[in-house]
């Protein structure tokens, strides 16, 4: 059982609340270009950005949302497309080369959802400095994220999650915001 509460998914896919991308795409500047979730899952990312209004296509490893979305690794979806940004909910231990790959293939941004504490340990300080993580949006309310493909309802959150923005253009320190109380985009 991980810290959330749930039985580890195989794969690292858990389900992302809709409020949670509505309330990045009201923080955010807005997307311009195609936007990526090569760790799309059910495509709940996906459909929430075509809902606010952005060019949205996603990928995964498997297929699960009954065919939608191309079968196949981050690395080959992100080179297939070159989108412009990516946005996902990617696993967590493959966050840091995820991250990396997305920024050699994409012109404007990356934002990823992780735990907070993806900021945290020595090593990783270090490559997040040397990274152009412009923002961190903080979850306020926690995030609670079921593992996918299964009929576990969503409990209470227990771990603090952010959207962390890498951003080409960006140098200098992050900024630090919290997210927006939103209301789900129809």
């Amino acid at each position: 059982m991980r810290a959330s509460g749930y039985e580890r998914h195989a794969d690292d896919w858990y389900v992302e609340p809709a409020w949670c991308v509505d309330a990045l795409i009201q923080a955010e500047r807005p997307f311009i270009g195609a936007v990526l979730d090569p760790c799309c899952g059910g495509g709940n990312i996906v459909s929430r950005l075509r809902a606010g209004g952005v060019h949205a296509q996603g990928a995964d490893i498997r297929d699960r949302a009954d065919g939608q979305y191309p079968v196949m690794g981050y690395a080959q979806s992100l080179f297939d497309t070159h989108p412009d940004s990516v946005v996902s909910n990617p696993p967590y231990g493959l966050a840091q080369d995820f991250i990396d790959s997305c920024l050699t293939t994409t012109k404007d941004r990356t934002c990823v959802l992780l735990r907070l504490a993806f900021l945290e340990g020595q090593k990783r300080r270090e490559w997040l400095e040397s990274s152009p993580l412009a923002r961190v949006w903080v979850c306020s309310k926690r995030v609670s994220m079921p593992p996918g493909g299964t009929d576990v309802a969503a409990k209470g959150g227990s771990i603090a999650y952010a959207w962390f923005v890498f951003e080409h253009a960006h140098i200098g320190q992050p900024a630090l915001g919290w997210l927006p109380d939103v209301e789900i985009l129809p």
